[in-house]
């Protein structure tokens, strides 16, 4: 095989029903010069044999069998494993337009760019759902992808669906152990970059189901998302001071988050965990509904957790019943 352009990075756990689709959709590249390393990161099920399967088939694929450590244990050994100057991450469920690396390597080629970002289109069991806008294309330093990211306008913290110079990388990893891994490691490798690229054509397709990490009922794990942006709110108050709304946005959004898959449990730990973050929440009500970045359902939310924790959760499962029927 000639010189890979592009490392493509895809952590393999127990994902047999959709790993042959991931895997055809990146072989199908039209950019053709490319590895692919499949981390198989101690599946139980066939997805391993599955990966040797396809290694035999293709020269361009390499398969790293190891000891169960996580999502970002395995993207570091991919990342320890690249052999090419520019890599990128999929996740083993999901799958990629054929013509997404071209159009991120193409982007990041014109403009001299640190890392180049595409669109997502998020798949439900019924439906593919775009975004609004997928037509823009814009070159932005460190200061403004990070607002975008923050503020999740147009681009999302995910570490999937972007192209990344390797060397943005060197003596940074993802963060193991932990769970909302690319919201600890993304704001702090951005913030290294001299330009990048955000073109949202919708390429990357990113699969909603239900077991997922993201779909899961509350866990103790989830406190790492509090725990990712009260980090990002501190990084961003002393690197980027202008963009301190934007942090603070994303700083409350995770005590949401906690506090929403909170309420789905009845255990007393999780009733604890309720408490404390409503307690902390009506503390900072007016902060909150004065943010520019909450939208007006979320301001009523947090009106509504005002009177009751329990009219919160009426409002909250509502909304959880008609996501989770996408989802189902």
């Amino acid at each position: 095989m000639e010189s890979p352009i592009i490392s493509v990075i895809v952590p393999v756990y127990n994902v047999e029903a959709y790993l042959e689709r991931c895997i055809r959709s990146i072989q199908a590249q039209t950019l053709r010069e490319i590895e692919i390393l499949l981390i198989d990161d101690g599946s139980t099920d066939r997805s391993g044999s599955m990966c040797d399967d396809y290694a035999a088939q293709d020269s361009r694929i390499r398969v790293i069998h190891k000891k169960n450590g996580g999502l970002s244990d395995a993207r570091n050994a991919g990342i320890d494993a690249a052999s090419a100057r520019y890599i990128g991450f999929i996740d083993s469920d999901d799958y990629i337009a054929e013509d997404m690396y071209e159009m991120l390597y193409n982007d990041l080629r014109a403009e001299d760019a640190d890392v180049a970002v595409c669109g997502i289109c998020n798949c439900y069991s019924n439906e593919i759902r775009y975004a609004a806008d997928t037509t823009s294309r814009l070159v932005v330093d460190a200061q403004e992808i990070i607002r975008m990211i923050l503020d999740s306008s147009k681009i999302s913290v995910n570490a999937v669906n972007k192209l990344y110079k390797k060397s943005l990388f060197d003596s940074m990893r993802f963060p193991v152990g932990k769970q909302s891994e690319d919201a600890f490691l993304m704001v702090r490798l951005l913030s290294r970059i001299q330009r990048g690229v955000v073109n949202v054509a919708p390429k990357y397709y990113y699969v909603h189901r239900e077991g997922s990490i993201t779909t899961h009922s509350y866990r103790p794990a989830d406190h790492h998302a509090i725990e990712a942006y009260e980090q990002n709110y501190q990084f961003v108050k002393e690197r980027y001071p202008a963009l301190q709304k934007e942090a603070e946005f994303r700083r409350f959004w995770a005590y949401f988050y906690v506090l929403d898959k909170a309420l789905y449990s009845d255990t007393a730990e999780a009733i604890a965990v309720q408490k404390q973050i409503s307690r902390f929440l009506r503390k900072n009500a007016l902060t909150v509904i004065k943010n520019p970045f909450f939208g007006r359902a979320r301001k009523i939310a947090m009106l509504l957790l005002l009177i009751h924790r329990s009219l919160y959760r009426r409002v909250v499962t509502l909304y959880n019943t008609k996501k989770r029927q996408l989802v189902s």
